[in-house]
């Protein structure tokens, strides 16, 4: 008896189920979803929970990812506005913003991210055609202008990738910079002559301001040695006019200069502590025994 009932019950209840999920769908969170009805959309669902449709074929229920996907564009060759070539990869992060428009336009992510690519594309070859060579590669960290690029990459793309594909660019960023080969190494070598001539400069601008240092300070040393010879002149002359005031004196007095030139040198030699043995008749010690009448002795 009970299995009699049990059959029937299980059956109902698949059959519930079946109907269910012909009448029913959930999105979960992070999707977006759209319901078609014979393959024209109808209603863009974006917030997660559990919605009523039609069984199929009536309804068909689209779902895509939401969350925000990273593209690495490709990586190759784009010319500056001063006819220098330059391998360049830029990468985007994206969502859908218009379910409808993405699937009526681009269909699927896969898709989307090739019509993404082209779209990078061609606004990087249109937006680095804008800037020079010394723009995106430069010793001098202040001249780059890789963040204006960017952000000059990411509202001229995010306008066009929304009103054309229902999508939504976040953020538009430089991978890679590289050189092609033909050119690397011609580019290293007008770096290397910029750098040396900026080398030359500085050092020829310093060997100008050592010589005009040792210029001044020749000019100095020479007007202090011509100041300082004229005060030596000055003082000689000085001695000299007091020596030849002596001189007249000495003349008149003969005796009083050898006295007082026997007494300056016995100073003399006396003033080293030193020992001497002489006799007392050896001048100038002659005047210890004789007194100042030694001096009158020619």
């Amino acid at each position: 008896m009970r299995n009699r009932y049990t059959l029937p019950l299980f059956g109902l209840i698949i059959v519930a189920l079946f109907v269910f999920t012909q009448v029913l769908f959930t999105v979960r969170e992070g999707e977006v979803a759209v319901v078609t009805a014979l393959g024209k959309p109808i209603r863009a669902v974006t917030e997660a929970g559990l919605y009523t449709r039609r069984p199929w074929p009536f309804h068909e229920i689209h779902r895509f990812d939401n969350r925000i996907r990273i593209l690495e564009g490709s990586f190759e060759e784009t010319l500056t506005r001063d006819g220098k070539n330059v391998m360049i990869q830029i990468f985007a992060g994206w969502n859908i913003e218009n379910p409808i428009l993405f699937l009526e336009r681009v269909g699927g992510s896969q898709q989307a991210g090739n019509n993404l690519d082209g779209l990078l594309r061609t606004h990087k070859n249109a937006t680095i055609g804008l800037y020079r060579f010394s723009d995106l590669i430069n010793t001098r960290a202040e001249d780059l202008r890789l963040a204006h690029i960017e952000e000059q990459l990411l509202a001229a793309a995010e306008a066009e990738a929304r009103d054309r594909y229902g999508i939504t660019i976040h953020l538009v960023g430089i991978r890679r910079i590289g050189l092609p080969e033909a050119i690397t190494q011609s580019v290293f070598d007008r770096m290397r002559a910029e750098r040396q001539e900026l080398a030359d400069r500085y050092r020829s601008e310093g060997e100008g301001e050592a010589i005009r240092i040792r210029a001044r300070a020749d000019s100095e040393r020479d007007q202090l040695l011509a100041a300082a010879e004229a005060e030596a002149r000055r003082l000689r002359a000085e001695g000299d006019a007091a020596a030849a005031e002596f001189y007249r004196v000495f003349e008149e007095d003969p005796d009083l200069a050898i006295f007082l030139r026997k007494l300056e040198t016995m100073k003399e030699m006396l003033s080293a502590k030193a020992t001497l043995v002489l006799s007392s008749d050896s001048e100038p010690f002659d005047l210890l025994r004789k007194g100042p009448e030694a001096g009158n002795q020619r």
